[in-house]
């Protein structure tokens, strides 16, 4: 497996288990894929992958030798890139946050990737989906809080904050819910645990509309420095660990980091 379009055939039928999707998503028609196939078929002496019901299923050998592959390939484009980089070369920039971040932050992101390139700007809400796009390059960067995630994905940790309670106290706990950080955990638990939260939204917008009848758990950052409160969270930039060093994750890193830590205190 020395050519280098093969290799790219290979892996993308990893990831999609369809000739017919490995060709859209390659540019080439599907019997060229399907051709590339029956030559590694027969050149690594394994049928790679078994046709089902549900599409194809990997093989032993296949799935043994795909995370290899795909790192050494990875490697490959990183040495490929050019010494030099221009923002302005670049045609899509996109972005997942977690709120109240895009809320907060999302503006001023915009305007300064804006000042340094005209490439599309896409600026969405931190979702269940957010790690699965950012390894398949659909996704360039996300801010979400450091939690167990795979090693494929590098946590590059920007500050720390906790929450305080804000709005009418003497209403119904709303619990503002944030994709990957308290859909099954209670934070607010911690702080209060007589507390129980008997509307559930996900919306910021519709949260701080609420605020005057309703209260609800806020997230405030502060430095390493000041003492840590009950409840501590860590926010950090996300990236595909093996993208971390290219020439646009860099600019992008030094770009949002210090709009993102603005204000702290």
């Amino acid at each position: 497996m020395t050519d280098y379009n093969a290799l790219q055939v290979f892996l993308e039928l990893m990831q999609s288990r369809s000739t017919s999707k490995a060709a859209k998503k390659l540019g080439r028609s599907q019997s060229y894929v399907s051709k590339v196939l029956a030559q590694l078929r027969e050149d690594l002496n394994d049928p790679l992958f078994i046709r089902g019901a549900d599409g194809l299923s990997a093989t032993a050998y296949a799935n043994a030798i795909a995370p290899k592959l795909k790192l050494a390939f990875e490697q490959v484009s990183l040495s490929l890139e050019a010494e030099s980089f221009d923002p302005m070369s670049l045609e899509r920039v996109c972005l997942h946050i977690a709120e109240p971040y895009l809320v907060e932050k999302g503006k001023a992101l915009i305007q300064a990737i804006r000042q340094q390139t005209q490439a599309v700007i896409e600026m969405r809400v931190w979702s269940e989906h957010s790690e699965s796009l950012i390894l398949q390059g659909e996704v360039d960067m996300g801010l979400h809080v450091i939690s167990d995630k795979p090693q494929s994905l590098y946590q590059k940790r920007l500050h720390s904050g906790s929450g305080y309670f804000e709005g009418n106290q003497q209403g119904e706990y709303v619990k503002f819910v944030v994709s990957g950080v308290n859909q099954y955990t209670n934070h607010f638990e911690v702080l209060n645990p007589n507390i129980k939260a008997s509307i559930c939204i996900d919306n910021y917008q519709l949260m701080s509309q609420l605020l005057d009848d309703c209260f609800t758990l806020r997230y405030a950052p502060y430095r390493a420095k000041d003492a840590l409160p009950k409840l501590n969270l860590d926010v950090a930039l996300i990236m595909k660990a093996s993208n971390r060093h290219s020439n646009k994750t860099q600019w992008l890193m030094d770009l949002v980091s210090p709009i993102i830590n603005q204000g702290v205190n």
